[in-house]
């Protein structure tokens, strides 16, 4: 949850929230993390202010010398980010960064992002099934040329040419079984942006494993990973870590989730009176009623802030073999990477966000190498 940057004045906080995320990802290369994975967001403020994935990753990499860099997500839809000019920065980042960026993709949370550019969430399944057939072509063709239902382009030579070759892998946000199935037989990785007991994840893992088995890839290759997103505070003290985990107050979101994420079900279902596109004022009014709203359930798991309950619901909160028994259960449920949300709070202090990256380096992850 890049860019998180919580409630007003933003003169100061937003800046900060945005160059301490880069910091982060500075941190997690010193530190010996496999990749550093970047949202993208539109008007969705306090919860994210990140509008520009693939700018976060490129400030990182050329910080970095040795991480990964994952936009997630890119938005493909044509009239958010044009497919060509999808390709065009990949490959730039990638050619800066030699070689080391990853083109996550997906169509946005929900109304009010793609409202903005003039999009239902209705029409955007099908604009990002065709900006993901087509990229990778851009990449490996030396003449492209296209006539679709979302966007044209006359035969030209995309360039810059990617140095990865064929080209970067393609991953997709997923959270629920039908997108999955659909990832796993494009040849995708998958990102599953959900926060449950990692063992309630078991059947997803296992239905992208079995169908990426006849993948017909959209890309040049398969790409056969499946991750999910975990908060994190690991400090060497377990008892610190959840006193300020449990300040920086997880719940605080679940108002911006209920209202921005409407392509949940559940989300969808309250909010199905409300015409689109919907203002920003009656966002934040519907914002406050879900906060108010005590039968409301948030995405990040809420209950006694103690070891067992954290352990229970896949939250890496403690002191290093804390966090590790947690990380296990998302490697028992099948799971090939975990990504962390290391900032897992508005409140936390930056110097323990940095402190607790650079333990699990040194602590943690050599177990699981």
């Amino acid at each position: 949850m890049g860019g998180s940057v919580g409630p007003r004045p933003w003169e100061e906080r937003e800046p900060l929230r945005l160059q301490r995320d880069v910091e982060i990802g500075v941190a997690a290369d010193a530190a010996g993390y496999d990749s550093f994975w970047a949202p993208e967001h539109h008007a969705l403020e306090e919860y994210s202010h990140c509008s520009s994935s693939h700018l976060m990753c490129l400030a990182v990499g050329m910080r970095t010398e040795r991480i990964r860099l994952v936009t997630g997500i890119f938005n493909l839809c044509a009239r958010i980010n044009h497919p060509v000019r999808v390709a065009e920065q990949i490959a730039m980042i990638d050619v800066l960064t030699h070689g080391r960026v990853e083109l996550g993709t997906g169509r946005g949370s929900g109304s009010t992002e793609v409202n903005t550019f003039g999009y239902s969430n209705e029409e955007t399944r099908d604009a990002w099934e065709e900006a993901i057939e087509a990229i990778p072509r851009m990449w490996t063709q030396d003449l492209f040329s296209w006539q679709g239902r979302h966007f044209s382009v006359p035969e030209r030579c995309i360039l810059p040419k990617p140095v990865q070759k064929p080209h970067p892998p393609l991953w997709v946000t997923a959270s629920n079984p039908p997108t999955v199935e659909l990832a796993a037989r494009k040849g995708l990785g998958v990102a599953m942006f959900s926060f449950a007991d990692p063992a309630q994840l078991a059947p997803l893992v296992d239905s992208y494993k079995q169908n990426i088995r006849k993948a017909e890839p959209v890309g040049a290759f398969v790409h056969d990973k499946i991750m999910a997103i975990a908060p994190m505070l690991c400090l060497p003290d377990g008892d610190e870590a959840r006193r300020l985990y449990e300040a920086s107050n997880p719940s605080q979101i679940k108002g911006h989730f209920a209202v921005y994420f409407d392509t949940i079900p559940a989300f969808a279902e309250r909010l199905k009176g409300e015409p689109r596109p919907i203002p920003q004022t009656r966002l934040r009014e519907l914002i406050r009623q879900a906060f108010e709203d005590p039968t409301l359930q948030g995405p990040v798991p809420e209950g006694p802030v103690e070891p067992d309950f954290l352990l229970q619901n896949g939250v890496c909160v403690g002191n290093p073999d804390e966090v590790a028994r947690a990380i296990e259960r998302y490697r028992d449920a099948g799971l090939d990477k975990v990504v962390f949300i290391p900032a897992a709070g508005w409140d936390i202090p930056h110097d323990k966000t940095l402190e607790s990256i650079a333990l699990v380096g040194e602590k943690v992850l050599p177990k699981f190498r």
